[in-house]
């Protein structure tokens, strides 16, 4: 049986906001190309990484949805590599 893996919820400036700009996403996870897997993810392979409530300029992620995917990634799980990454990884080129 698997343990329940714990985790702070997140908060800015003492308060848990209902949504997260891109921007606060990468803060929380520390890492931007993690953050553009899944998004990648969530638009195109319905990997639901992420619930986007608005898109455009001022994208908007609900901040339950970036907990969730905080545990997955705790769990093991990891988004998908992007198309780019693929072609790169199957060339054998690095980064």
């Amino acid at each position: 049986m698997k343990a329940k893996s714990s985790f702070q919820r997140v908060s800015i400036d003492g308060m848990r906001p209902l949504a997260l700009t891109k921007k606060q996403i990468i803060a929380v996870l520390g890492s931007a190309k993690l953050v553009d897997r899944m998004l990648w993810a969530t638009r195109y392979v319905g990997g639901n990484w992420f619930t986007i409530i608005r898109e455009g300029r001022d994208l908007l992620v609900a901040t339950e949805s970036v907990e969730a995917a905080y545990v997955r990634l705790v769990g093991g799980e990891l988004p998908p590599l992007m198309p780019s990454e693929r072609k790169a990884a199957e060339t054998g080129v690095t980064a």
